[in-house]
């Protein structure tokens, strides 16, 4: 049986590949719908763009434009440039709807949109390669073992009836730290022709690993995040399989002028999460995924004020130690059950959070908030600041170089 020309298998290719990435975004968009056009019960919103209107219709409109052009897009190429923009609008006006795998979306649909399909495909892998990349280096460092890499460890081992907190202390960092470097081997692998087909193995059986590792059978993590591994190995499938060193390449089309600034934006979004370990870029844009060294924010409230927050609130607060008055607030919890995602993992966007809880209790009843800025690779040291009460975190928020602050209309519904 002869293989069809190059071109056929590449214009094939994008085709699949187009629904593969649609299927994948409509359903992560359904199941975190509340985020996009749901009040998101009384979960803060916090702005990019402070400033920007955001009523109610007008997310529902940005949101079925957003949906059309996806649907119609699988299809028709350009129908997926339509919705860059309403999905960039609604980004804007919520730090927290800036989720990787719409990052990716966003990416993905511009090349496959604006650029002939043999560069679209090579900015597509490219973008792959550098998400195992990056997200497998984000995670080489002294805090995950202990942490983030300790309870994975846990989980994968404890069908063994194996006591991984048994194990010395360097055997069980050194375990942990194999699942890293296997991500990262993945992406090196993926990025050359000859030893593509080992390493899109490797990522199959990692992504399905994660699946079973994160889903509710395991530490049941947020359902999109299943879905988003199971879409990876799809999309891993379509881009590099059959693209090994004996297979006929595509002759890359000559680059129109309008795709210049395509290129541009996939070298930034390559080659910015270098810089991430030094505040220059967030970290899921970084794909630092599940690494342990990102900002963390703790948020403490007042057992005297409990009985003044709504239901909603006090149901995700975490019962402190034996006479300590200060209950912490779980983010993540709140932000799963009201707006069907983990919150952004910034420290700005949970300090905006806090502050409008502290505009919520009034100066008579103040909210605490620790923060712990992103830890050294080696020493895994953090720099803290605290703040207590609506005029501290207001001007802790200002410090940030982004938005810190939430929308003025929080606990309205927009």
């Amino acid at each position: 049986m002869i293989d069809p020309p190059a071109n056929d298998l590449a214009r094939r290719r994008v085709l699949v590949f187009r629904a593969a990435i649609g299927v994948a975004t409509l359903t992560m968009l359904a199941l975190s719908w509340p985020l996009w056009i749901g009040s998101g019960g009384l979960f803060p919103r916090v702005p990019f763009l402070p400033s920007l209107p955001e009523p109610a219709w007008l997310r529902v409109v940005l949101f079925g434009a957003l949906v059309g052009s996806i649907v119609c897009g699988i299809v028709r190429r350009r129908c997926l440039l339509i919705g860059l923009l309403p999905l960039a609008y609604l980004v804007a006006g919520d730090q927290h709807r800036f989720q990787p795998w719409a990052y990716q979306y966003a990416l993905m649909a511009l090349a496959l949109g604006a650029l002939p399909d043999a560069r679209a495909l090579g900015l597509c892998r490219a973008l792959l390669i550098a998400l195992y990349v990056y997200s497998g280096l984000s995670k080489l460092d002294t805090t995950f073992p202990g942490e983030v890499g300790a309870a994975f460890l846990i989980q994968l081992t404890s069908p063994l009836g194996t006591d991984v907190l048994g194990w010395p202390g360097p055997v069980r960092a050194a375990a942990a730290l194999l699942m890293p470097m296997a991500e990262l081997l993945i992406g090196v692998g993926l990025a050359f022709r000859r030893s593509r087909p080992f390493a899109l193995a490797g990522a199959v059986g990692m992504h399905a690993t994660l699946i079973t590792l994160l889903g509710p059978w395991g530490l049941d993590h947020s359902t999109i995040v299943v879905v988003w591994n199971g879409a990876l190995i799809v999309e891993g499938l379509i881009l590099f399989a059959r693209t090994g060193s004996t297979r006929p390449v595509a002759p890359m089309e000559p680059l129109p002028r309008a795709g210049w600034p395509v290129v541009a934006a996939f070298a930034l979004a390559i080659t910015m999460p270098a810089f991430e370990r030094r505040g220059a870029w967030d970290s899921w844009p970084s794909f630092a995924l599940y690494a342990s060294h990102a900002e963390r924010v703790y948020v403490f409230l007042h057992e005297d004020d409990l009985a003044r927050l709504p239901d909603e609130v006090r149901r995700h607060l975490r019962p402190p130690s034996l006479g300590d008055p200060w209950h912490r607030l779980d983010l993540t919890s709140w932000s799963r059950a009201g707006r069907g995602t983990p919150p952004y993992p910034q420290a700005r966007a949970a300090v905006g959070v806090a502050e409008a809880l502290a505009r919520r209790l009034g100066p008579d009843h103040p909210v605490r908030v620790v923060v712990w800025g992103r830890a050294a690779r080696l020493s895994g040291r953090r720099v803290r600041r605290e703040a207590v009460g609506p005029d501290a975190i207001r001007r802790l928020a200002g410090d940030f170089s982004l938005n810190a602050h939430p929308a003025e209309s929080v606990g309205k519904g927009t």
